[in-house]
């Protein structure tokens, strides 16, 4: 049984993420996802597994905070600011959920470019050679993702009393 490395690996991640209840919804995760993997195939070194998912998980939540973060500055750019602290990252908030859900309804390869330069900062050039297209290409899908926002920034306007 896999779980006499629980107290090791909680230990481990309270230390990478300074937060003892973080770590352990991560090894709870880790556990979660291993389990679903065993299901499926036999593994070797279940431990060593355990804390590369860890790892993951905590370089995906790092990566997921500087995706928020980088949202944040381009619906500052699209939104005028208006509103209280308060009141602004509660709005900042619903805001985020609004993009995110307009970046899904976008198509694929727009969103992807967008996704690529927009957030994760990548050149014109290194999303190109990723998404294996033109950089004119990748340059047409950032303008019409950015109309897109700010067709989503005067429905927002439109909405307010």
């Amino acid at each position: 049984m896999i779980l006499h490395h629980y107290n090791e690996l909680v230990g481990f991640f309270s230390r990478a993420v300074s937060d003892r209840h973080t770590a352990s919804d991560i090894v709870q995760e880790c556990y979660a996802r291993l389990l679903a993997m065993e299901a499926r195939t036999a593994l070797n070194d279940p431990r060593a597994l355990l804390y590369r998912t860890g790892k993951n998980i905590v370089t995906d939540g790092a990566r997921r905070k500087l995706a928020e973060a980088r949202m944040l500055e381009t619906l500052a750019l699209i939104m005028p600011d208006e509103a209280p602290c308060v009141e602004r990252q509660v709005c900042a908030r619903q805001q985020l959920d609004r993009l995110l859900s307009r970046l899904q309804a976008m198509p694929r390869k727009r969103r992807e470019a967008f996704i690529l330069v927009r957030l994760y900062g990548l050149t014109h050039a290194q999303a190109a050679k990723q998404m294996q297209c033109s950089e004119a290409a990748i340059e047409k899908h950032i303008v019409r993702g950015v109309i897109d926002c700010i067709d989503l920034a005067r429905l927002f306007a439109d909405a307010r009393p």
